[in-house]
């Protein structure tokens, strides 16, 4: 199985939180979260590789460093230049099993191009490598783990399609499909319930896998009082708490209720054709 974590950039990370947080804590936060979610992926004995997925120079140079510390494949893969190089792939692939150095650039001939399309291009790429299994996660999961990555693996027939819903909007917090390319990509809100729809075409039944540590992405302010109220650590609650993001946030909160504005945390609340938690 091949992993994809789509990533458009760091400095430019979660303007949603702009209120509350710096362009450089966001930012922070951002690359915290990334590495959740990569330390999940590497620990998962099914992964044979992983792709992240950018236009942004600075990420890919991140990722080439990052693939140095680890013994699984890892690259960058921008989607603009994969069109202009006639389909062909020219981000590399550090891999130090083999003793390949890093040798990363910045392909940036077009503009960043929207997830839709990321992930047909990767998809399309994945295929020419020969992978018949492909499983997308944002990089604002913080609380995925290895054992989330297995109950999809557990449920996934092949060919198959099978998904986890973001609690905050019904959105696609994993897609696992076999092949790559057996459905037509539909992110966004409620891009659960789309993609299901877009699996019943192809006469599948998606399943739909609820586990605590794939349901919560980060967007909101609500979203980051949830994760502090949970009791997994992960790189980005130390950030939160070392950073003293945590306490500035608490107060913040205590301010709000006062004001008679509480915050409110979600209720994870999905439309699922099956359940597996």
């Amino acid at each position: 199985m091949q992993v994809v974590v789509p990533l458009k950039s760091f400095n430019d990370a979660k303007k949603r939180l702009a209120t509350v947080l710096t362009a450089q804590q966001r930012c922070e936060l951002m690359k915290q979260m990334f590495v959740d979610v990569l330390r999940a992926v590497v620990a998962t004995p099914e992964v044979e590789g992983i792709t992240v997925v950018s236009s942004d120079a600075d990420v890919a140079q991140w990722v080439a460093q990052y693939a140095q510390g680890i013994t699984m494949p890892l690259r960058a893969f921008d989607p603009g230049s994969y069109l202009t190089a006639s389909h062909q792939t020219v981000s590399n692939i550090v891999n130090r099993r083999t003793g390949a150095k890093p040798g990363f650039t910045a392909v940036n001939t077009l503009a960043e191009a929207g997830l839709c399309h990321a992930y047909r291009a990767v998809a399309a790429d994945l295929l020419t490598r020969g992978a018949s299994t492909m499983l997308l996660l944002p990089a604002d999961i913080p609380l995925v783990s290895k054992t989330d990555i297995q109950a999809l693996l557990a449920v996934h027939t092949r060919p198959g399609v099978s998904l986890a819903a973001a609690g905050s909007d019904g959105g696609t917090n994993a897609l696992l499909v076999s092949p790559p390319d057996i459905i037509a990509p539909a992110f966004g809100k409620n891009s659960c319930l789309r993609h299901s729809g877009h699996a019943r075409e192809q006469g599948l039944e998606a399943i739909i896998v609820n586990t605590a540590g794939l349901n919560l992405d980060i967007d909101t302010l609500d979203d980051i009082q949830t994760l502090l109220a949970t009791d997994k650590e992960c790189a980005t609650l130390r950030y939160l708490r070392d950073s003293g993001l945590a306490n500035e946030l608490h107060k913040s909160a205590k301010a709000e209720q006062l004001r008679g504005t509480p915050f409110r945390q979600k209720d994870p609340q999905h439309q699922t054709n099956r359940q597996v938690g």
